[in-house]
C-alpha cells in the first residue's frame, strides 16, 4: 500500500513533465540563405482615389451665316446638330435667346444660367 502512495504522485509528475516537454520541445530548422536570391521591401504606395466630378454635356452651337430677310437679319445656328433659323429676340431650344446678329458671330443669352454666349461664324 505504501508503495502505491509513493508511486503514484511520481507517476502524476512524470505524466506532467512529459506534456510539458512535448509542448516546449520543437526542432528548430535553421534557415538556409539563398546568396543568389535578394530580398527588397517595397512599399506599395497607396491607392489613388480620383474624384469624379459630374461633368454636363456641353452644348455645341454653331454659327453657319446671316441673310437679309423680308423681316430683317435672320441667322442660321446649330445647336447639337438641330438647324435653328433665328431673329433677334427668339428663343432657342427654350434656352439660348438671340440678343444681336453680326457678320461674324451672334451674342447669345443663355437663359438659365443668366449669361451671355458669343458663338464665332464657323469657316468651312
Amino acid at each position: 500500500m505504501r508503495l502505491k502512495v509513493y508511486l503514484l504522485p511520481l507517476m502524476l509528475l512524470s505524466v506532467l513533465e512529459l506534456k510539458t516537454d512535448l509542448l516546449v520541445v520543437k526542432k528548430f530548422k535553421m534557415p538556409v540563405r539563398d546568396i543568389f536570391y535578394t530580398y527588397t521591401i517595397r512599399k506599395t504606395p497607396p491607392p489613388i482615389r480620383s474624384i469624379q466630378i459630374p461633368m454636363e454635356n456641353p452644348e455645341v452651337i454653331e454659327y453657319y451665316g446671316n441673310t437679309k430677310g423680308q423681316k430683317g437679319v435672320v441667322a442660321v445656328l446649330s445647336l447639337n446638330g438641330e438647324v435653328y433659323t433665328v431673329k433677334e429676340g427668339e428663343l432657342i431650344a427654350k434656352r439660348y435667346r438671340v440678343l444681336k446678329i453680326y457678320s461674324n458671330k451672334v451674342v447669345l443669352k443663355d437663359e438659365e444660367k443668366r449669361k451671355n454666349i458669343t458663338v464665332k461664324l464657323k469657316e468651312g
